[in-house]
């Protein structure tokens, strides 16, 4: 039944495994599972129980205004994908996503590499902190579409997931999405700015890896280059 606006929804429509169902399991067998997912205001048994750590990209304004519904946990980390420092998000004049996210991997690199460290820190044995069993990772934004989805194609590809793949799981937030869409649509008063906003087309995803090969040789080289070490890297 659709949540009205008194209601909060009791599922999570952008939950899923980085990658895809089935990418992990055969590209890291016996690790801990990464997943992704949206934020919403929902019981915490939405989310799988296995899950003892959350890296939560949102900005701290965000967070402050949509708890995260397992920040209680001892796993949580707040690791914010944007660089307050920075001053802006992205380039003015990148107007499309494939130039916001083209921008975002250079002006915010080094808040990248802090989320990124902030899963490897969950790596190890994955048994992280004696959790056992219990150690997958979720990492989230507000739709769990952009921020998300970058650090989701940067992982993907460095376990070795192929590009049609990465591309494919960044597409489908598209549909999971689409009753958020609809409402953010109606309230806009950009039509324009907003639909461009809501594309989530595999084209995209297939854009930022052709960005990270002629820049960096791919996803590791772009690792690297934002000063990921082997050992980091390989706790992914």
């Amino acid at each position: 039944m659709p949540t009205t606006p008194h209601e909060s929804p009791r599922t999570l429509s952008n939950l899923r495994e980085v990658g895809g169902d089935g990418l992990q399991a055969r590209l890291r067998p016996g690790r801990r599972r990464v997943f992704r997912a949206n934020t919403e205001t929902v019981p915490a048994d939405a989310y799988p129980s296995t899950v003892s750590h959350v890296v939560d990209l949102r900005r701290a304004d965000e967070a402050e205004a949509t708890p995260h519904p397992l920040a209680g946990m001892p796993g949580y980390v707040s690791a914010p994908l944007f660089d307050p420092s920075s001053g802006v998000e992205a380039d003015p004049a990148a107007l499309s996503l494939e130039q916001q996210y083209d921008d975002w991997i250079e002006r915010h690199s080094s808040t990248i590499a802090e989320a990124l460290r902030a899963v490897a820190r969950t790596g190890g044995d994955d048994t992280a902190a004696g959790a056992g069993e219990h150690a997958d990772v979720l990492i989230c934004c507000a739709a769990g579409k952009d921020r998300t989805g970058v650090m989701s194609l940067l992982l993907a590809s460095v376990w070795g997931a192929d590009d049609s793949t990465i591309a494919a799981d960044y597409a489908a937030t598209g549909p999971n999405l689409r009753e958020r869409f609809a409402r953010e649509l109606a309230e806009s008063t950009d039509r324009e700015h907003t639909l461009r906003m809501h594309r989530c087309v595999p084209e995209i995803a297939e854009h930022l890896l052709a960005t990270l090969e002629e820049r960096h040789g791919g996803a590791r080289g772009y690792l690297r280059a934002i000063g990921l070490t082997d050992d980091e890297v390989a706790a992914l």
